[in-house]
């Protein structure tokens, strides 16, 4: 009796080649369609981490006085009512908590330490320096309240420290951006889950026949959701991590900028919220993707 020389079906050898755990879940590699999701995801993640690097940066380069902001006003010290006048206009600002005269000596305490401890006399020095008085600024505070003591100090033939304000300006700037940094991370996110999402769709399509099958032997709905659940928590993270590794190329090429700047701009800190985030996002899309496994006995 002669024996069939055919080939094993395509169909029996992709089966053999292609490994899986009961409820959809494929042992890594993944397919070409999780290679590709992660890819977009990685990518999605890498532009947030920018985001959030930039805001680093920005709020490094403005320093920690945004705590407690203060702007000084300086006059001459001979201007007496000038002075009181100043600062009571200064008080009936809406948005100022607190307007106070700085003493001599901590002027002269200033004056040594810009001095930086040269054998020169800080007190003949800091009696040539006009009054200064310091404005601390309320936290939040309305949009006029800078104009407000540009004009109050012109009126009074005082000088405002524009760099102080300039960096108040700048504060303001950031927080506006940060808002819209967080806007971003959410629409992000959720694209980033519906890519998720639509992959492991048609992975669960493919699988539409085994999944019905483990449904009708009793499996709960938990137990075929569960294994999709992980590949989009593995996914989303994987794509996290990979999001870390392509943010450090980009410190290092901006690592003369940051010098210039004063700014030291640390990846190291984004690596669990890459991680994290990108493992919640992953999850969710696998919830989404699996939102219609249903009961057999609900099944039409």
């Amino acid at each position: 009796m002669k024996k069939s020389s055919r080939a094993p079906s395509k169909k029996f050898t992709e089966h053999k080649s292609s490994m899986r755990l009961p409820g959809g879940w494929q042992l890594p590699p993944f397919g070409v369609h999780q290679v590709l999701a992660l890819a977009i995801v990685a990518v999605a993640l890498w532009s947030v981490a920018i985001i959030w690097l930039a805001l680093q940066g920005g709020e490094q380069w403005v320093g920690s006085w945004q705590d407690e902001i203060k702007v000084h006003v300086y006059v001459d010290k001979n201007q007496q009512e000038s002075l009181a006048s100043l600062q009571a206009n200064l008080r009936d600002i809406d948005g100022i908590e607190d307007v106070r005269l700085v003493s001599d000596g901590e002027t002269q305490a200033w004056m040594e330490k810009w001095l930086g401890g040269e054998d020169l006399d800080a007190a003949s020095f800091s009696k040539h320096l006009p009054a200064s008085v310091e404005v601390t600024l309320q936290e939040p505070r309305g949009v006029t309240v800078l104009d407000e003591i540009r004009d109050v100090a012109a009126a009074q033939s005082a000088e405002i420290n524009e760099d102080e304000l300039q960096l108040v300006e700048a504060g303001d700037v950031l927080g506006s951006i940060q808002s819209l940094a967080w806007f971003a991370t959410i629409i992000l996110a959720m694209a980033m889950a519906l890519i998720v999402s639509n992959t492991l769709r048609m992975i669960l399509l493919a699988r539409a026949e085994e999944v019905h099958l483990m449904r009708l032997m009793g499996a709960k709905e938990w137990f075929v959701r569960l294994p999709f659940v992980l590949e989009g928590l593995l996914l989303g993270a994987g794509a996290g991590f990979a999001a870390w590794i392509l943010m450090w190329p980009l410190i290092w090429f901006t690592a003369d900028w940051q010098s210039n700047l004063s700014v030291d701009l640390s990846g190291w800190v984004l690596l669990l919220p890459l991680i994290f985030g990108g493992a919640v996002v992953g999850a969710l899309g696998a919830l989404i993707a699996t939102a219609n496994i249903v009961a057999p006995e609900t099944d039409s």
